[in-house]
């Protein structure tokens, strides 16, 4: 789908990120270069994101919905546009502004808003399926252990000031809540014992690293990553482990796929999605049934 003579909405999280209205105003030049119209609205709350969205493919008094709506922010700011989009075909174009940026990595974007001003002309719809937490859309992954612990020791303002060392800074914080996690994981009837789990649907995490190679956002299935070891050591050699690519082939870590996954523990574990805290165990995860039309790369 080109963007020509297309009318976008772009939802704006102005706090996602360093130096994000400088990375927005590039692409926003090339998007107002070929398309016929280009609507930037900010978000002012968490959530705010889902009602920009719906308000933008639902308008009131007549008035012509909007044919592309565009995530300007990171993770949780995509997720929330993707929440507001739900039910519809209306394409996502995604500007990633945020830390990890997972998202927009994982469908062969990349985070240089340089690289995605020169190639937003070309860019094609891809169909992708999210997960459901109860009725919430994730668009990446959730997890349970020590992801979580660190994200909900997580300081907002840190991150803002010092980006992705915020959540070193969060883990340190965590350390004494590491020791003895123990959850059970039923991942389509079969249950699992385990210390930590990721639940994903793409291949990578954090950023640039690979969690689960055969990992597929086109693929309607989760990859549920299970790391059985506990404690701050254990944390250790698994973010080691991450960042040389060997985590899904340590002896301790499980990979499995599945469609429903249940997450339980008798101990007050914390849940992040998408890289924002949204609760406590027990969940209860499956594939929404209802694909995202997304604005990808061809090669993709």
């Amino acid at each position: 789908m080109s963007i020509s003579e297309r009318r976008l909405k772009v939802i704006h999280n102005p706090v996602a990120g360093g130096r994000s209205r400088k990375r927005l105003a590039i692409v926003l030049k090339a998007l107002k270069k070929h398309a016929q119209k280009v609507k930037v609205s900010p978000t002012k709350y968490a959530g705010h994101g889902i009602k920009r969205a719906d308000k933008a493919i639902n308008r009131k008094n007549n008035k012509k919905p909007y044919d592309i709506v565009c995530a300007a922010g990171g993770d949780g700011t995509i997720a929330e546009v993707a929440n507001g989009l739900r039910g519809h075909d209306t394409p996502l174009l995604v500007l990633p502004l945020g830390t990890a940026n997972v998202f927009a990595r994982e469908l062969g974007l990349g985070t240089s808003m340089r690289k995605i001003a020169a190639i937003v002309e070309t860019l094609k719809p891809m169909t992708v399926w999210p997960g459901l937490m109860g009725e919430k859309r994730f668009i990446m992954m959730v997890g349970a252990g020590i992801d979580s612990l660190a994200v909900a020791s997580l300081e907002t303002s840190l991150k803002r000031r010092i980006g992705a060392a915020a959540y070193v800074v969060a883990a340190i914080k965590a350390i004494k809540r590491m020791k003895g996690l123990h959850m059970r994981v039923t991942v389509d009837g079969q249950t699992y014992e385990t210390a930590n789990v990721i639940v994903t649907l793409g291949r990578l995490y954090g950023g640039p690293f690979v969690i689960s190679p055969n990992a597929d956002l086109k693929d309607a299935n989760f990859h549920v990553i299970m790391m059985k070891k506990a404690g701050f050591w254990a944390a250790l050699r698994y973010g080691i482990a991450l960042s040389m690519g060997r985590l899904p082939y340590l002896k301790d870590v499980t990979i499995t796929t599945g469609t429903n996954v249940k997450i339980e523990s008798e101990q007050a574990i914390p849940v992040q999605a998408d890289g924002d805290y949204v609760g406590m165990l027990p969940i209860e995860l499956k594939i929404d049934d209802q694909p995202l039309t997304v604005l990808a790369p061809v090669s993709k």
